[in-house]
C-alpha cells in the first residue's frame, strides 16, 4: 500500500510541475516575505539529476517509470507555510481568475473542512507545459504552493497509470444513461 501510493504521488509530481507566467510569479514575489513562510527555487537540472538518483534505487520497474517521469521537469517553485500563515481566500480566488485568462484550466479543486486544494494546468495539444498546485488549510494555518515548468507527453502519463492501476482508474458510481422522454402530443 505503501508503495503504490508513493507511485501515485510521483505519478501526479510531474502534472503539477507547471511553468512560470506573470500572474504566478506576481503571487510569489507578493507571498514569499510573509512571516512563516518558507520558499525555494530549483532549476530544472537539479530536479532532473534528483531524479536520476532516485531511479536508480527504485525497487521495481513501475517506480522506475514514474521517477523517470521528472526528465521533464524544469524549473520548481515552491513555498510553504506551518506556522499559522495562510492565504486569503480572495488572493487565491483571484490567481485563479487571472490563471484561467492565461489558457490554464482547473484540472481538480476540493474544499473541505477548512482545506482549499487547487491544481490546475496549461496544455498545449497533448503536452502539459505548465502545472500549478496550492493547498491552503485555514483552520491549522497552513499552506503550500508549488508551480512549475514541465514538458510531460499525456499519453505517456496515461499509459503509466493505465499499467499501474487498471481497474481502480473505473468510475466510482455508475450513472444509468436516461431515456428520452416519449413524445409528448398536446
Amino acid at each position: 500500500m505503501k508503495n503504490n501510493l508513493l507511485l501515485v504521488l510521483l505519478a501526479i509530481l510531474p502534472i503539477l510541475a507547471f511553468g512560470q507566467n506573470k500572474p504566478l510569479n506576481k503571487f510569489y514575489r507578493e507571498n514569499k516575505r510573509e512571516e512563516g513562510v518558507r520558499n525555494a527555487k530549483l532549476p530544472g537540472w537539479v530536479i532532473r539529476l534528483g531524479g536520476k538518483i532516485a531511479r536508480k534505487k527504485a525497487e521495481n520497474e513501475t517506480e522506475k517509470e514514474m521517477i523517470g517521469l521528472m526528465r521533464h521537469f524544469g524549473k520548481v517553485k515552491f513555498m510553504f507555510s506551518e506556522e499559522g500563515t495562510t492565504i486569503p481566500a480572495e488572493k487565491v480566488t483571484k490567481l485563479r481568475n487571472d490563471l484561467l485568462q492565461f489558457d490554464f484550466d482547473d484540472l481538480l479543486m476540493v474544499r473541505s473542512e477548512g482545506v482549499n486544494l487547487q491544481i490546475m494546468i496549461r496544455d498545449e495539444g497533448d503536452i502539459i507545459q505548465d502545472v500549478f498546485m496550492i493547498v491552503n488549510d485555514t483552520e491549522a494555518g497552513e499552506m503550500f504552493f508549488l508551480s512549475a515548468r514541465t514538458n510531460l507527453n499525456l499519453r505517456e502519463l496515461s499509459k503509466l497509470l493505465e499499467k499501474e492501476m487498471p481497474d481502480k482508474l473505473e468510475p466510482l458510481i455508475e450513472v444509468p444513461e436516461e431515456e428520452p422522454p416519449a413524445d409528448l402530443a398536446l
